[in-house]
Order: structure tokens, then C-alpha cells, then sequence
């Protein structure tokens, strides 16, 4: 997982979740695309406010305790989680 962050002019994030064509098939895209999607739900009051989020989905284990652990770690880095 990959992500990309710009800062905008609203009081609120936004996030798009981006799978690559790698994917088996689009059952396995669309899925890792709700766990992630359901992953940034849960975690996204914690955000600092202002930033368009990309987030890029790579083909691998799309379990919702690994992808969540995965996206905190990325949004930490970033400097996003307050």
C-alpha cells in the first residue's frame, strides 16, 4: 500500500482508494477496496483536517487487521494521525 497526500482548502479530508490492475480480478479489487474504505471510516476522526488522501492498493493479504495496521502506519508517517 501506497499513499499520496496534498493539502486542500476545506475543513475536511477526502480519500480515494486506488487499486492496481494487478489484482486477480475485480471481486478481489473491489474488496480490498472496502477494507480499506471501511478502515479509513474507522480511523478517520483521529486525521488532522485539510488533505486529499490517494491511497494505491497493492495485491496481497486483504485482511482488515493488516490493512488497518498497514494505513495507520503510512498515515503516521505522513504526519495525519493526530
Amino acid at each position: 500500500m501506497r499513499i499520496h497526500v496534498m493539502p486542500n482548502s476545506l475543513a475536511a479530508n477526502r480519500a480515494v482508494f486506488v487499486p492496481v490492475r494487478s489484482y486477480a480480478n475485480a471481486v478481489a479489487r473491489n474488496k480490498a477496496r472496502r477494507i480499506v474504505r471501511e478502515c479509513w471510516r474507522i480511523g478517520k476522526a483521529r486525521l488532522l483536517p485539510g488533505y486529499d488522501v490517494a491511497v494505491v492498493l497493492y495485491p496481497g493479504v486483504d485482511r482488515f487487521d493488516e490493512r488497518k495496521a498497514q494505513l495507520e502506519h503510512l498515515l503516521r508517517q505522513a504526519g495525519l494521525l493526530s
